[in-house]
């Protein structure tokens, strides 16, 4: 390719309509499912949790859409555009380390847990695992904390997207998106929003897939690539850039102690997302067959899309483009792999990237609304009112679902944050260093206890407040410390205390570590 950098498409009538039909066409399918899949529940139970007989391949598909949010498939790509070849460790390392090992640690055991506890929330399954319902409650608002900070980052990557594609303000495309992930999570519950998920997860896998290769092919190869970048700024091909401020969110890829963190946070956040660990409750008992169909699966979708689509087009992009689009304001690097894609394959690539990104979005916004939804009704009201009926919990959880959707909407239209996959980060950091122990660990560890978990979750959430304050305000530490802080503390914490307080009944743990026959 030429060495010249390329100009920033001008925006045209037919890329607009040509994207929102793509759009239109994602949404009415998802939509669609929704329906379908309100045939499938009765009771609030079986709206949060369905009948727990979620086969692999839906499940797959849909822990594969959960996991590849908005940063994935956006917000990755654009830390590769800022940085270089140091941000390949941060968006591919997970792919590789974090949502295998999630299946292989969590799926079984947490559906196993679920239905003998009965739960139908990951807080409720806490709840009861620790005999506490002061911990369920504070493990819901803990999650709701959280995963607040994470779905307005998946808005932005949809915000920024409709920018590139139409140069309009995002509000409209945004609140269309909100209003559709509205409908099909409100009549669809667990069933149709799984099924909407896969259908999801499989077009953005194979969209991931299909950009990256395309990328990788038309660029001329990594040895291109490399001479390029190379000739561009040789920082950009530095494994560490000690150029870059070793406190703030830059510590990442700027000293090993950042960057050594990385496979750290990717681990644990696959393992303790909320998002993640739903997608099992309602999963059915599989045998080893199904297992690996499993694992195949979300292997496919997620592996060869994150090493490609969202690690190795950064660099292309930026091969491509140069430093331009830090000129393009709010979304500056994020809209890195929107370009990149009319770049390399005009309207008809763009068009199909537009559709795996609001694909990516809404799967895993979706994902987490139910989940904020439920922390209210079934962690909180439920809790401790039981006498309330059925048809008002589906009822406040329809405006509940309209609530956690709209409030990331207004935030992202009036103040969105900076680079999308650092900021997104302060929450994955915070979800998987505290939610690793208190879930995952605690299906294979009988002394864990109730105020180990406590302790752990209101350790981690303060810290992780604390920390967010000191990372990107005052700048004093960097991300990456913050990460060696958090995890640690929660790991000592977690099991300093249940070593020396009280472990839930003998007649809990016999029935929940007993051996399968």
């Amino acid at each position: 390719m030429n060495s010249q950098f390329l100009p920033i498409p001008e925006i045209t009538v037919t890329m607009a309509v040509t994207s929102s039909i793509g759009i239109a066409i994602l949404l009415g399918v998802s939509i669609l499912l929704g329906i379908l899949g309100k045939k499938q529940w009765k009771s609030f139970d079986e709206y949060l949790v369905g009948k727990r007989d979620m086969g692999p391949v839906v499940t797959g598909c849909a822990l594969s859409a959960s996991y590849l949010s908005g940063w994935a498939f956006c917000g990755s790509t654009g830390i590769v555009y800022s940085v270089g070849f140091s941000g390949m460790w941060f968006a591919g390392m997970w792919s590789l380390i974090g949502v295998i090992p999630c299946i292989w640690v969590a799926s079984a055991k947490t559906r196993e847990f679920a239905v003998k506890l009965g739960a139908a929330t990951v807080p409720e399954l806490m709840g009861r695992r620790y005999e506490s319902k002061a911990l369920q409650t504070v493990v819901s608002i803990s999650m709701l904390f959280f995963l607040f900070i994470y779905s307005v980052g998946q808005l932005k990557a949809a915000g920024g997207v409709w920018y590139a594609v139409t140069g309009f303000p995002p509000a409209l495309c945004l609140f269309l998106g909100v209003f559709i992930a509205w409908i099909y999570m409100v009549l669809g519950g667990y069933v149709g929003t799984n099924w909407s998920m896969a259908f999801q997860g499989g077009f953005l896998g194979i969209t991931g897939a299909l950009v990256g290769i395309i990328a990788l092919v038309k660029s001329g190869g990594f040895s291109e690539i490399s001479n390029q970048i190379l000739a561009q700024d040789p920082r950009l091909l530095l494994l560490v850039r000690p150029d870059l401020p070793a406190t703030g969110p830059t510590e990442f890829f700027s000293s090993w102690v950042g960057l050594l963190s990385i496979p750290l946070i990717f681990f644990t956040m696959a393992i303790g997302f909320p998002h993640n660990l739903g997608r099992f409750l309602g999963m059915k008992k599989m045998n080893k067959k199904e297992f690996w169909i499993l694992v195949l699966i979300v292997w496919a979708i997620t592996g060869i899309p994150v090493m490609l689509a969202a690690s190795t087009n950064g660099l292309i992009t930026r091969m491509l483009f140069g430093p331009e689009l830090f000129k393009i304001e709010p979304w500056k690097a994020d809209l890195a792999a929107p370009l990149l894609t009319y770049a390399i394959g005009g309207i008809p690539l763009q068009t199909l990237y537009v559709m795996g990104l609001f694909a990516a979005t809404l799967s895993t916004l979706a994902g987490m609304v139910m989940i904020m939804s439920a922390n209210v009704t079934r962690d909180i009201i439920t809790l401790w009112r039981p006498q309330v009926k059925d048809k008002t919990l589906i009822r406040l959880s329809y405006f509940l679902i309209a609530l956690f959707l709209f409030l990331p909407f207004y935030w992202t239209w009036k103040r969105p944050p900076e680079l999308l996959s650092v900021f997104m980060g302060l929450a994955a950091m915070g979800l998987g260093a505290i939610f690793f122990f208190v879930t995952a660990m605690s299906y294979y560890w009988k002394g864990a206890s109730k105020w180990g978990a406590m302790v752990t979750v209101i350790y981690g959430t303060v810290a992780s407040l604390v920390g967010g304050y000191l990372v990107f305000q005052k700048k004093v530490i960097g991300m990456g410390t913050m990460e060696w802080i958090l995890l640690i503390g929660c790991l000592i914490l977690y099991v300093g205390v249940s070593l020396v307080t009280k472990k839930p009944s003998k007649e809990l743990l016999d029935q929940l570590f007993a051996k399968a026959k």
